[in-house]
């Protein structure tokens, strides 16, 4: 039996959002749901964002630092108990005042297996083997202390593959109500493949049957409990920090020429590699988790001046994966032309 792909959308660190109500404006009229905003604390203007995008029904989900790019041991008692008081510091006095739909994290010392703090052995151990079980029992222990205070506070953890790699098994053991949201999902000899790669280009590893392999095993870590999101990350154009802006559209026009050339070569190579993402996404659609997200990395990409063909392909292929890819382009380039 077919089955389907939850929820679609961005993935950003918001800091190149040069105009937030037509970024999210395009995401809608795009079929896109959620926007997961990664920050490293509330911008001033998180009220706003986040009312504009109740009323065009997208959910928003706050990314804040959970001890990412800081110094950490991820196996020191000492530094959850720090990170768990700043944690629930900060919900208290910047998220919660929102009543966010969920929140979004990453710790420390576990995007590529990371280093520690205090070059500990067993963080050096892990660094080589996967950073799986460090990662649950640091963040379990944060995640823990933020279920019992704000039960109804859904939380998704931000795992990057290349650091937790051959321990991936081990997040099983994460509370069942946490979504996994699978980063860098590598092939074999740790490549990164298409549609997970940074770029589309032909450097990119094509699709192999490991990889889809791996893909329907993250969709089945936690069984028929599991609820799973998996980054698409082809397309940013360049990287950026800071808040979301209100900028208007000729302060946008010259990035949009200098940018122009990038949407196009992503939009030939999603085209020829969209059976491929095809078939990762029928993959998806058809695992027994009880909820799935695809969200799409468009960073720096002048999404907000206007909807870039390769983004609406690869999201009109997510809505519906079991297409043909000549109807999902013609799909694409429809929706494209039927609205402004």
């Amino acid at each position: 039996m077919q089955g389907r792909i939850d929820h679609v959308g961005m993935w950003t660190w918001g800091g190149r959002i040069f105009n937030w109500k037509r970024y999210l404006d395009n995401m809608r009229q795009s079929g896109m749901d959620t926007a997961v905003l990664w920050q490293d604390r509330v911008p001033p203007n998180a009220r706003e964002i986040q009312d504009y995008a109740s009323e065009r029904g997208i959910e928003l989900i706050w990314g804040f630092n959970w001890s990412w790019n800081s110094p950490v041991c991820l196996d020191s008692a000492a530094d959850a108990q720090k990170w768990t008081e700043t944690v629930l510091h900060v919900l208290d006095a910047e998220y919660l005042p929102l009543n966010p739909a969920g929140v979004y994290f990453q710790v420390g010392g576990t995007e590529f297996g990371g280093a520690c703090r205090v070059n500990c052995p067993v963080c050096t151990q892990a660094a080589r083997d996967g950073v799986g079980s460090l990662f649950v029992k640091f963040a379990g222990s944060i995640i823990a202390a933020v279920r019992r205070r704000y039960p109804q506070l859904r939380i998704s953890a931000g795992v990057h593959l290349g650091g937790v790699h051959k321990s991936y098994e081990t997040l099983r053991a994460l509370d069942p109500a946490v979504q996994i949201m699978w980063e860098d999902l590598p092939g074999p000899g740790q490549c990164i493949e298409t549609p997970f790669a940074y770029d589309w280009a032909p450097a990119a590893a094509a699709l192999t049957p490991a990889t889809l392999e791996m893909v329907r095993k993250m969709c089945a870590l936690r069984g028929t409990a599991e609820d799973v999101a998996f980054v698409i990350k082809g397309f940013p154009c360049h990287w950026g920090g800071g808040d979301p802006m209100l900028l208007e559209d000729f302060d946008l026009k010259a990035l949009a020429t200098i940018y122009q050339s990038k949407w196009e070569a992503a939009a030939k190579y999603c085209e020829q590699r969209l059976g491929d993402a095809l078939a990762v996404f029928r993959a998806i659609a058809d695992s027994p988790a009880r909820r799935k997200t695809v969200v799409l990395l468009v960073e720096h990409g002048l999404w907000e001046l206007r909807r870039e063909y390769a983004a609406v392909l690869v999201t009109e292929a997510l809505r519906d994966p079991y297409r043909e890819a000549a109807a999902v382009i013609a799909a694409a380039r429809a929706k494209l032309e039927a609205t402004p």
